[in-house]
């Protein structure tokens, strides 16, 4: 976040109230159980392998398994990584390297709430702000912003 680049997004005119990004370790705070639970079992996989692979073509599979686990782990940490979640004065951002940016105008209709380490903006399928590390932050910028556009 320190280099700024998001901030050819944010329109002119609009104040940053907050800014903050997804959990940037290698497994998301509350799914991380689930990735670990699937290296164990690759491992024992591998470990087993001479007892269940009698062909090649079991070798290719296992070795397809774990590349596909691999990448998956890959894409979505590069995914956390290239994310940036700004609240502004008059909207709400969702903006990624990646992807189009995304943004909710805040006004006294918007309803918002906590999961957990999320903030879920209502009605709203494709925006939330996921595995933060203090959505309580993000929860109080976005009241502030609601109650200046009242």
């Amino acid at each position: 976040m320190s280099d700024g680049w998001w901030r050819t997004h944010i329109p002119e005119g609009e104040e940053v109230l907050w800014t903050g990004q997804p959990h940037q370790g290698y497994f998301p705070p509350h799914v991380g159980w689930a990735y670990r639970l699937l290296i164990m079992s690759l491992g024992l996989a591998w470990l087993a392998s001479p007892w269940f692979a009698d062909t090649l073509r079991d070798y290719w599979k296992l070795i397809g398994s774990t590349g596909f686990v691999a990448f998956l782990m890959w894409y979505d940490r590069l995914l956390r990584r290239c994310r940036v979640y700004v609240v502004t004065t008059c909207n709400a951002w969702w903006i990624s390297k990646i992807f189009k940016p995304k943004h909710v105008p805040i006004d006294h209709a918007l309803n918002y709430h906590r999961s957990g380490q999320n903030v879920v903006f209502s009605r709203r399928l494709f925006l939330v702000f996921e595995y933060l590390s203090d959505p309580d932050a993000a929860l109080t910028a976005l009241n502030q912003a609601r109650e200046a556009s009242a």
